[in-house]
């Protein structure tokens, strides 16, 4: 089962990975690379992207997918482009972004737990709740750089695994 939200709603993300079933389908971006995703077109007639996360140390709550479309969003889950929860089945969940038009893309994940909507921390600040982001992108102190996560989408069908990460297992 996979929920979709809308931009502006209460889930909240800290942070995912990108890949592809064809050689030119999401690549890697340059820091430089100023190049935006347009906004997207109707589910017909774009291109989609199937993000499967992995690495989810239990099934308990929900995982939470964010795709970017700027620097000026990322992380900040209100601010995406478009999102989805997905159930977690052995330690994997699975969904689809369709309608996308070809361009530069970032993602976020958060694996929820407790289904509260929102990511816990201790209280020194450390995320009690696995997340990834894009190109397995490091969270230092904080979330990567859009740069650092960012993406191009150009293939068809393509295909992105996002592997959680928790600071204690």
């Amino acid at each position: 089962m996979v929920l979709h939200w809308a931009r502006g709603a209460s889930l909240a993300l800290a942070g995912a990975v990108a890949g592809s079933d064809s050689h030119a389908a999401s690549q890697p971006a340059t820091a430089g690379d100023a190049r935006a995703a347009s906004t997207a077109s109707t589910p017909e007639t774009g291109l989609s992207l199937r993000v499967t996360v992995s690495g989810a140390r239990n099934d308990k709550g929900r995982v939470a997918v964010a795709l970017f479309e700027s620097a000026a969003s990322f992380p900040d889950q209100a601010r995406a482009l478009e999102g989805q929860l997905a159930r977690i089945e052995g330690g994997k969940a699975v969904v689809t972004f369709s309608g996308l038009s070809p361009g530069l893309y970032a993602m976020a994940v958060l694996h929820d737990e407790n289904s509260n909507g929102k990511m816990d921390f201790n209280f020194l600040g450390i995320p009690l709740e696995g997340y990834g982001f894009s190109n397995d992108a490091a969270a230092t102190f904080g979330p990567p750089s859009f740069e650092a996560a960012a993406f191009r989408l150009v293939a068809e069908r393509s295909r992105s695994s996002i592997r959680l990460r928790y600071f204690w297992r």
